[in-house]
Formats: C-alpha cells, sequence, structure tokens
C-alpha cells in the first residue's frame, strides 16, 4: 500500500463515518411529512460518480452496512442496494461531466432498489401507500446534499478537478481522453 491510498482510505472512513453521524444524529429529526433524509445514499451515489463503478462499488457497500446497523432491516440489505447504486453511477463516471444534478436520479434507483429487495426478502413494510411521498422528500433532500456531497467525496478520494477556465463542470471524456489532455496541458 502506497501512503496515498492509505490516505484515500482514512478519508474515505471519516467521511462514511461522518456523514452517517450526520444523518443519525441531525437529519433523521428533519423529517418532512414524516420522512426522513437519505444522506448516505445520496453519499453512495456521489462516490460511484467521482470514483468509478469499482470504487463507487466498495464506498456504496460500505455506506448501506453503516445504514444497516440502524435501520432495523436484515442486515446487507441497504448494503447490497447501496453497492448497486453506486455501480451504476460510476458507469458514467468516464463518459459523462460529473454533476450535481445526476445524484438525485441515482438516489430514486437506490431508493427503488432498496425497497424492491425488501420486499423480495419479506420486508413487506418498506414499500406503503406513502411510498411516491417518501421518494419525493428523499429527492428534494438529495438535490440539497448533491453539491456538497460531490465535493466530500472528491475531497475523500483525493480527486481534483479538471475545470477548464470558464467552464461550469469537469470535462467529459473517458479516462483516457482526460489523462491525454493532462498530459498536453489542455
Amino acid at each position: 500500500m502506497t501512503v496515498e491510498t492509505i490516505r484515500t482510505t482514512l478519508r474515505s472512513a471519516l467521511v462514511l463515518f461522518s456523514v452517517f453521524v450526520l444523518q443519525v444524529g441531525l437529519l433523521d429529526g428533519l423529517r418532512i411529512f414524516g420522512r426522513a433524509p437519505e444522506p448516505l445514499l445520496v453519499l453512495a451515489a456521489a462516490g460511484g460518480l467521482v470514483g468509478g463503478w469499482w470504487r463507487g462499488l466498495r464506498f456504496g457497500f460500505v455506506a448501506g452496512l453503516l445504514y444497516d446497523l440502524v435501520a432495523g432491516t436484515p442486515l446487507g440489505l441497504a448494503a447490497f442496494a447501496y453497492a448497486v447504486v453506486a455501480a451504476a453511477a460510476g458507469l458514467l463516471a468516464g463518459y459523462t461531466v460529473r454533476m450535481w444534478w445526476l445524484v438525485p436520479p441515482f438516489v430514486a434507483l437506490g431508493l427503488s432498489v432498496y425497497v424492491f429487495a425488501g420486499e423480495v426478502v419479506g420486508q413487506s413494510h418498506l414499500f406503503d401507500d406513502r411510498f411516491m411521498v417518501t421518494l419525493g422528500v428523499v429527492e428534494i433532500w438529495a438535490a440539497i446534499l448533491a453539491a456538497p456531497t460531490l465535493r466530500l467525496v472528491r475531497w475523500a478520494f483525493n480527486e481534483a478537478t479538471d475545470v477548464r477556465a470558464g467552464s461550469p463542470s469537469v470535462r467529459a471524456g473517458p479516462p483516457s481522453v482526460r489523462a491525454l489532455d493532462r498530459k498536453s496541458g489542455l
């Protein structure tokens, strides 16, 4: 292991634990229509967008395991759903600009996978007549938390944001094209 790998691992652990404490300690009390935000799910989606599918899968799995500690559902249910959504988001990492508005659709996907997987393993209480309210509240919070979470994940993964002068977003293109751009100084 290199020093950079250890540093990235420690930063990732710090971010995961901090967001877990934020979710359990503070944001759980800020309910809208009786529904709480899901910052760990937002973190998983952002982890996939920033780190790619493999790093996102691992990051999302750990975020889901942390959520499983307090969810009261079978251990691994949220870990599965969060890993799936992080890996799915990670498939876009090299080909799209990493913008905040990509996070909420993946959060909706993650919540839907979580509820569907819960139905499969006998957790019928996850899908109720207010699921659309839950989805709406989680999406509102995802939109609010997306930009700061992306910045936090970039810091954790030690990713420099490659921004051109005058461009409001990160450069698009597959990783090989971005590497050529960095070498050529563009």
